[in-house]
C-alpha cells in the first residue's frame, strides 16, 4: 500500500471530506486531491506532518505503513489494527463492545 492507499483509508475510516481536511490542513482543495488522485504527489513534510495530525496517525504510518508504537513484539497488534481500519462503524462499535466485555 502506498501513501495515497493509506490516506484516502484514513479520510474514509474517518469519515472525512476531502474539502474538510484540507481546510484543516490549510492547503488547496485541487492540492490535496493531488495526493490521493492517480498522480499520488507526495506532500511536503510541513504538510505531511499536517494531515497525519489531522487524522490522528503518525507520519511514519502514512508513509511506510509502519506505526512507531508498535514493535515486533506487538506484530499481532499491528496486524488486528491493520484489518481494524478495514471494517465499516457499525462493524467497529460491535468489536469495540466485544473487546470491552473481555477486558
Amino acid at each position: 500500500m502506498s501513501f495515497k492507499d493509506r490516506l484516502r483509508q484514513e479520510i474514509e475510516y474517518k469519515g472525512l471530506l476531502v474539502k474538510e481536511l484540507s481546510a484543516e490542513v490549510g492547503i488547496s482543495n485541487s492540492t490535496f486531491l493531488s495526493y490521493i488522485d492517480a498522480r499520488g504527489v507526495l506532500p511536503n513534510v510541513e504538510t505531511a506532518v499536517k494531515i497525519a495530525s489531522v487524522l490522528g496517525v503518525s507520519v511514519e504510518y502514512l508513509v511506510t505503513g509502519k506505526d512507531p508504537i508498535y514493535n515486533s513484539k506487538h506484530s499481532d497488534i499491528q496486524d488486528i489494527t491493520h484489518d481494524l481500519i478495514k471494517l465499516t462503524p457499525y462493524q467497529m462499535e460491535i468489536i469495540k463492545k466485544m473487546v470491552h466485555a473481555l477486558v
